[in-house]
């Protein structure tokens, strides 16, 4: 799946006049490699481990490229934790996201799921899409002040 993320990356740039530089396809890659929700210094983390090195500037900027392109998903969980996953069309998820050190727990529920449809049908709504982000603490963070 990764290469074929990157290869559709690839496509959007060359589509769309951009220019194809080996520091876009490698912050792609470390993306599209990498499981979760990622923020912009995990990014920056993930690229000096594989030798290559960018900016934060750079990372946004691409960042802003790989939204564009449908290919990457910005979440905003709170003014302090933007994070970045690459698409998954198959794999919907919903997330727990801890208030205070940030970590970010996806989970499935088909009961959740099986209940949307339900209060949708009951108020004659097509769901186009959704997303449950449920914030508390983390088992880490439960018993800090």
């Amino acid at each position: 799946m990764p290469v074929d993320l990157t290869d559709q990356f690839i496509k959007f740039l060359r589509d769309e006049g951009y220019l194809v530089t080996r520091q876009r396809r490698r912050i792609a890659e470390a993306i599209f490699t990498t499981p979760g929700h990622l923020s912009v210094e995990d990014i920056q983390s993930l690229l000096r481990q594989r030798k290559v090195s960018a900016s934060i500037a750079s990372i946004y900027r691409t960042l802003d490229v790989l939204i564009k392109s449908g290919l990457v998903v910005q979440h905003r969980f709170g003014k302090r934790f933007k994070r970045f996953e690459s698409i998954r069309q198959d794999q919907h998820h919903d997330h727990l996201i801890c208030t205070s050190c940030g970590k970010v727990i996806e989970f499935k529920n088909n009961s959740i799921e099986t209940i949307q449809l339900r209060v949708a049908k009951e108020h004659d709504f097509v769901i186009t899409s959704h997303k449950l982000d449920i914030y508390g603490r983390c088992s880490k963070c439960k018993n800090r002040a």
